[in-house]
């Protein structure tokens, strides 16, 4: 079923994306804090340039993200900040293919998503995410993979490589994730698929904490990846925070509007008093693609 559920996924996010349409919605284009202040983009630029590590959490399929996580790290680049860029969406065993077009000197960045299997991996178009690279590029940033390899992360889900997690998560934190879960794959999957997928989640996230230590020695490291992996309650950030203690950490969530919500508070979940993140910024929804019905289509396959 987990496999089943990846497999669904992918095809999600293969699949053509319409472009970004208007909502009347007031919250399109502001920033916060994760405890509900109204900020300027500038505040968030000065906390990036002054931070050794920098969770970018996105929706996938929303290009508006990938222009905003882009222009940030322009930001911390004009600052004169050297970070290594990360990517959730590359993983370990294409660091090669990262490594021959830098050493290469290439600049052909449209051309580096073919080298990359992106879309063949099951990612949006790359053309999307070109911007982030061309941010890093032209400032002289290393690129870097973040992920496990797929093949990495089946054996874990299935139970055939055992994993130590570096930090462990507490009952409450295991709980919110399953509830997490559940709720991203619209109540489809059955109870018993809920503990492998935390453990997949947990090695995942320690492997893109490690390479932002690993490649980030010399002036920190940013992190592209979804909101969860951004999420300083559980995610990244959590397990960055736990292993060196001594350095600053910064994670933002974009949010995507929703018809009705207009409010920041309408965001909270029942009981929360903020969100996992250090900044929000909201924007317009990508696609009025109903995901759920697609992912259950997908799954009844």
């Amino acid at each position: 079923m987990i496999r089943l559920a990846a497999v669904a996924f992918a095809a999600l996010l293969t699949a053509t994306l319409p472009v970004a349409w208007a909502a009347d919605n007031p919250l399109e284009g502001t920033e916060w804090t994760g405890t509900g202040e109204a900020v300027s983009e500038e505040i968030i630029r000065d906390a990036l340039r002054a931070a050794d590590f920098v969770a970018i959490g996105e929706i996938h399929d929303n290009p508006e993200h990938h222009a905003i996580q882009a222009r940030l790290i322009s930001a911390m680049a004009e600052a004169g900040r050297k970070p290594a860029v990360v990517f959730e969406m590359v993983p370990q065993g294409l660091q090669g293919e990262l490594d021959a077009f830098a050493a290469e000197g290439s600049q052909d960045v449209a051309g580096l998503g073919q080298r990359l299997k992106w879309e063949e991996r099951g990612w949006p178009n790359w053309s999307t995410y070109q911007p982030i690279a061309e941010a890093a590029l032209a400032a002289d940033l290393s690129l870097h993979a973040g992920d496990l390899d797929r093949e990495t992360i089946r054996a874990i889900g299935r139970g055939e490589r055992p994993v130590e997690p570096t930090v462990a998560y507490s009952e409450a934190m295991r709980d919110n994730l399953a509830e997490e879960l559940r709720v991203s794959h619209c109540g489809l999957l059955p109870d018993e698929a809920i503990p492998p997928m935390i453990t997949v989640q947990q090695a995942r996230d320690t492997a893109m904490a490690t390479a932002m230590l690993d490649s980030g020695v010399e002036d920190g490291a940013v992190l592209i990846a979804g909101s969860g992996h951004a999420r300083k309650d559980r995610g990244v950030p959590f397990v960055l925070a736990a292993r060196e203690p001594s350095r600053s950490i910064v994670s933002i969530g974009m949010l995507e509007v929703r018809d009705g919500a207009t409010d920041f508070a309408d965001y909270l979940d029942e009981g929360e008093t903020a969100l996992p993140f250090d900044f929000v910024i909201f924007t317009a929804k990508a696609n009025d693609i109903d995901h759920c019905a697609a992912l259950k289509k997908q799954m009844g396959k």
